[in-house]
């Protein structure tokens, strides 16, 4: 065997075995995931990240594990002690959730840096689109001021990390207030604060001199660009209050400006089972217009109203079957950044999951622990601190495992946070993480670590 990935070795030196435990039987562990594609098989352990890829031989010596517990000798007998040191063998009666809450928690609490090192922040929750599937078409408008864009910069000097802060726009649609942004930046600017910041943006606003701008002053790094596929789907979805101003054309010209600019742009295309025919067709017509350019990709995702349909499991199939197509585009890289984690275990699932170093701030100033603000989750505002000392400890304490995610091979890469807080969880969220798993097994396989 030979390691083709080496994940977490804070994870792997946590859980490993010190010694062995000969009287026992042993198992394959829940976390031990197996692949194989051709001739060649991979085992993958989805609380350290780790990839090994075993021999014919070996591989047919783990499989009796898989069916039935097998005794100590039987492991030194086909050489696989290595296995059970790392723990893809375990005891039958090696509490294996346990372990992972144990491992967790060691390692969020020796990697807490004091102070925020990302603020959300929204300009407004207006936007000059009416998308039929917004999360947020029945939240009243809010702009934020000049009083309260002035008190977060103070805000964001007292509580920064040390180190640069990560600003993240997010609306309602941003650019709306684009006079507020710079309002914020140029403030920090002025204070001497190093930042970066990105975007959650339809684009439509975006023009060359404003790409520019935001490039220089906002220090904005990357764009994440919604769209919903050909120009008949974007227009009909997207139901711009100016449409003569506001198009898919004009969006695709503000595209190609933040790119030369120097800024990464994440096409971020939502798909259901009505536009998805149309989608290797809308491939093809992003290829030619940005294929050439290396910081343009694009990422596929799920419409949020689908998750709790009948159609989300052959969705998502449908979805990933596309990557290798965008890839050969020129658009692809395995993940979008805010989730590129490769194979390792993941410590927190969001910034929601990590209130003591990031927080999302309402136009009004007012705190919440997600972008989607749901109701009765603001614990506090720029203006007066925490209001709610008990909310806020609340929305930071761990999470206990679930009984069905303590049973799934993924929960490492998951965490017990989603099912309990996110409002994007879906009941079969287990069969994404199967396939986004089993798609960079096949980049690892066909050598293409790097985009993990």
């Amino acid at each position: 065997m030979r390691i083709l990935s080496e994940g977490n070795q804070s994870a792997g030196k946590l859980i490993r075995q010190k010694k062995p435990r000969i009287e026992k039987e042993y198992r394959l562990s829940l976390y031990a995931y197996p692949f194989s594609e051709g001739e060649r098989y991979l085992l993958l352990h989805t609380m350290t990240g780790e990839v090994l890829e075993l021999t014919a031989a070996e591989w047919a010596a783990i499989l009796p594990f898989q069916a039935a517990p097998q005794s100590w000798d039987q492991i030194v007998r086909n050489g696989l002690t290595e296995l059970a040191e790392k723990r893809y063998l375990v005891e039958t009666d090696y509490d294996e959730a346990h372990a992972y809450a144990e491992t967790l928690f060691l390692l969020r609490t020796t990697r807490v840096k004091k102070g925020l090192s990302r603020d959300v922040i929204l300009p407004t929750t207006g936007c000059n689109a009416r998308c039929v599937y917004c999360f947020e078409q029945d939240m009243p408008i809010q702009n934020m001021t000049e009083e309260t864009a002035d008190r977060l910069v103070d805000y964001i000097c007292e509580t920064k990390a040390e180190g640069p802060v990560l600003l993240s726009w997010f609306g309602g649609e941003p650019l709306v207030r684009a006079p507020i942004i710079h309002r914020i930046c140029a403030g920090l600017e002025a204070r001497g604060v190093e930042f970066s910041s990105m975007i959650f943006t339809n684009a439509s606003l975006m023009t060359r001199e404003l790409a520019s701008e935001a490039k220089k002053q906002w220090h904005l790094n990357l764009a994440y660009v919604a769209l919903d596929g050909p120009s008949e789907d974007y227009a009909a979805r997207k139901r711009y209050v100016q449409p003569e101003k506001h198009n898919y054309d004009a969006v695709m010209r503000a595209i190609r400006c933040m790119a030369e600019e120097g800024i990464r742009v994440i096409l971020r295309v939502n798909v259901d089972m009505e536009n998805l025919p149309r989608m290797e067709g809308f491939l093809d017509e992003m290829g030619a217009k940005f294929g050439e350019l290396a910081n343009v990709n694009l990422h596929l995702v799920t419409m949020y109203q689908e998750q709790e349909g009948p159609n989300i499991v052959p969705l998502e199939q449908a979805l990933f079957a596309l990557r290798d197509r965008i890839r050969a585009l020129g658009l692809g890289s395995a993940f979008s950044p805010l989730r590129k984690v490769g194979l390792d275990m993941r410590v927190r699932l969001c910034m929601a999951h990590n209130l003591d170093s990031s927080v999302v701030i309402a136009p009004d100033g007012r705190f919440f622990d997600c972008d989607h603000m749901p109701e009765g989750r603001s614990w506090g505002n720029i203006f007066d601190g925490v209001t709610d000392q008990a909310l806020f400890d609340a929305l930071r304490r761990p999470r206990e495992i679930d009984p069905d995610c303590a049973k799934c091979p993924f929960l490492p890469r998951c965490t017990p946070y989603r099912k309990h807080d996110c409002p994007t969880w879906f009941d079969q969220c287990h069969v994404r993480e199967r396939l986004e798993t089993e798609d960079m097994l096949r980049l690892l396989l066909r050598g293409h670590g790097d985009l993990l």
